[in-house]
């Protein structure tokens, strides 16, 4: 502090003393008002740590706590703090022990360019005369007396404008306190409430009011607050209440309000009681809260999780069905002698456990492509009647196993659509094979092909079990499905109907389910855009001959021998020269003049992966111009930069390979 800033410091007419920042607060200069104040000089004081130049004189003297809590409050916001009045007892430095002296303090900071708090501004005024009420005249000069008192009444009035300032500034931080307090409470979208004792009335804010589904003039006690409560909340909620005020509790409950239109929302309400000094309840307030996406969320979670812990009951359930017989098929190979027919037999229960494996594998990767959105439709002009045709030929052995009797209703019309008909062919015989499941053995199932407006609709109606009301509206989500029966010819991994769904909205139409109830029946109903154009494009709908016309010299190279065998085994049946490898250096090892028309190449071997070993044979001269076709159960789109022709997806369709390989002769 310079010479010129100390002495008016000095000067001014105030009790003033000048702290440094440091925990000890050292006392930098003070005033002559604050000297005389505390009946101290400037040798007792500069220089000195506060709290060592004024010491507290006993318990009942609290100034200095006080004190030294409000300078941290200083330094902590950067801003003035005004204290209470309050006791301070000074040393007496004529004698022993101290005076009892009571101040009104005020600290203030001083703030630097960078706004950080350099020193602090200790402000008092003596207000120990007026504690004490000391009224007597003391002997002496009479106007001596007279003019201590205009100083005295100066004082006052200093302190009365003092008091006022401080009244303004607490009002200011107030009215900003309380403007912060509303602008929470509104992006918050929080209701307040505030219930005086007795309990006879309640005044809500307007949110609250919205809360509650009533208008923002209403008058609210107790009586319509519980009548808007949900019947099954009311209990627990007046519980809640009824612990705040007696048991001193905090108010934390949720419950559901429900309008006089049968509109509902969740609202969770927190608050508590406040008590006088003799522990008597004054008020009881809080905060409503509408926490009804909350509860929505909640609610789809769990039923998230119940479908998905379903699902994968199911699926583990579906799978080891076709292993058992797989399982005792390939035992009963190995220990039975040799049979034709034992042998016939086995493999007709093999392969069609392995269709049935393969079929819910082909669900579940449909549905990962459709979730990813990965599937590309092979669009062409479809004509619906073949795609209906195709698909009860597909679901007949179902329908005849469980004696249902089919009438169709086929529209003369033209039902031509843009589509791939592979896909609508599934979607359709999925919605017949469920209506077989889900109808009791000789019930009756209608399908209708008609035209309205610009849609081709196709419509499939049974009278079985039924939906119940509730699930109708979910029957499309994934892994929904309906309760399963004990013989399991109803129930299903909760796969199809969600790919129903997908196939068609991806060729731009809807899908719907209706059902009258339980044992009522459920009709499913699909809607197409209709194509007016010739169906030139529209392919054949009808059985493939897998005899090879031309014979092909093929090589199969898998590390799995028994996957390369069957295969082979199978090209060898219908006229192909089929050769084995199980390693793919001898693959590339293999003689020019063994050089096959075709490589059939398995993906996923340890020595080297398939797609090596086919840029590997692309760059041998020799099985440069074979064509190379993966066979993977990655079911890998066909990427970018592929060294292979065409890619083929485990289990093998095999009348899509041998159409395959006749494009190739």
């Amino acid at each position: 502090m310079t010479v010129e800033t100390s002495l008016v410091v000095q000067a001014l007419p105030f009790a003033i003393l000048v702290l440094d920042v440091s925990p000890e607060f050292v006392i930098l200069h003070g005033s002559d008002e604050y000297l005389a104040a505390t009946m101290t000089s400037r040798a007792d004081v500069i220089g000195r740590p506060l709290f060592e130049a004024f010491p507290a004189a006993s318990s009942d003297a609290d100034g200095p706590d006080r004190l030294c809590a409000s300078l941290h409050e200083v330094l902590r916001t950067r801003r003035m703090h005004t204290m209470d009045l309050q006791r301070y007892d000074v040393p007496d430095r004529k004698g022993d022990g101290f005076i009892v002296k009571y101040w009104l303090p005020t600290n203030l900071p001083v703030l630097d360019a960078d706004g950080q708090v350099v020193a602090i501004i200790h402000r008092v005024y003596d207000m120990t005369a007026l504690v004490n009420g000391d009224n007597t005249l003391p002997p002496g000069d009479p106007s001596e007396h007279v003019k201590r008192s205009f100083d005295d009444l100066e004082r006052v009035i200093e302190v009365v404008k003092e008091g006022e300032r401080r009244r303004t500034a607490a009002e200011a931080r107030a009215t900003e306190a309380g403007e912060r307090l509303d602008l929470a409470v509104q992006a918050g979208e929080l209701g307040t409430f505030y219930c005086p004792m007795p309990m006879d009335k309640i005044y809500w804010n307007d949110t609250c009011k919205e809360h509650f589904f009533l208008p923002l003039d209403a008058e609210v006690d107790f009586d319509p607050f519980y009548a808007r409560i949900h019947p099954d909340d009311r209990a627990h909620t007046h519980a809640a209440v009824e612990a705040s005020v007696r048991d001193k509790q905090m108010y934390d409950v949720e419950y559901r309000v429900v309008a006089p239109d049968g509109r509902e929302r969740w609202l969770r309400a927190k608050g508590r009681t406040y008590f006088d000094a003799h522990g008597a309840p004054t008020r009881f307030d809080g905060i409503t809260l509408d926490i009804s996406r909350q509860k929505q969320v909640e609610a789809e979670l769990s039923r998230s999780n119940r479908q998905k812990d379903d699902f994968l009951a199911m699926l583990a359930h579906e799978l080891r069905n076709p292993l058992a017989p797989i399982s005792a098929a390939a035992d009963l190979l190995a220990i039975a002698p040799p049979d034709p027919a034992r042998i016939a037999r086995m493999s007709e229960v093999l392969s069609r456990q392995a269709r049935h494996m393969s079929g819910m594998l082909d669900d579940l990767l449909d549905v990962s492509r459709v979730t990813r959105g990965m599937v590309e439709l092979d669009r062409v002009v479809v004509d619906c009647k073949h795609v209906v045709a195709a698909a009860l030929e597909q679901v007949a052995p179902l329908i005849e196993q469980r004696g249902h009797r089919v009438h169709t209703h086929i529209t003369h019309e033209g039902a031509l659509v843009l589509g791939d008909e592979k896909r609508l062919v599934q979607v359709l015989a999925n919605l017949l094979g469920n209506a077989a499941r889900y109808t009791p053995v000789s019930g009756r199932i209608e399908v209708a092909l008609t035209v309205v407006g610009d849609d081709v609709v196709i419509s499939v109606a049974d009278n079985g079990v039924g939906l119940d009301q509730e699930l109708v509206p979910r029957i499309f989500e994934l892994f929904v499905q309906a309760a399963r029966t004990p013989d399991r010819a109803q129930g299903g991994l909760g796969l199809g109907l969600a790919l129903v769904r997908s196939m068609v909205e991806l060729h731009g139409g809807r899908v719907a389910a209706a059902s009258s109830g339980e044992g009522q029946g459920a009709t499913f109903t699909v809607w197409l855009p209709r194509r007016q154009a010739a169906p030139r494009d529209a392919a054949p709908v009808g059985g493939h001959r897998f005899d090879a016309a031309q014979p092909l010299k093929i090589v199969v190279v898998d590390d799995n021998v028994d996957a390369a065998w069957t295969l082979a085994t199978c090209l060898r049946a219908i006229g192909h020269d089929v050769v084995e490898i199980n390693s793919p250096k001898a693959a590339l090892a293999l003689a020019p003049e063994q050089t096959p028309d075709v490589f059939l190449l398995d993906i996923g071997m340890p020595e080297m992966d398939g797609r090596e070993l086919a840029r590997r044979l692309r760059a041998q001269a020799h099985t440069a111009g074979a064509r190379l076709i993966a066979v993977t159960g990655y079911a890998n789109p066909e990427e970018a930069d592929s060294p292979f022709d065409r890619y083929m997806v485990k289990p093998v369709d095999f009348s899509a390979l041998a159409r395959m390989l006749e494009q190739h002769a």
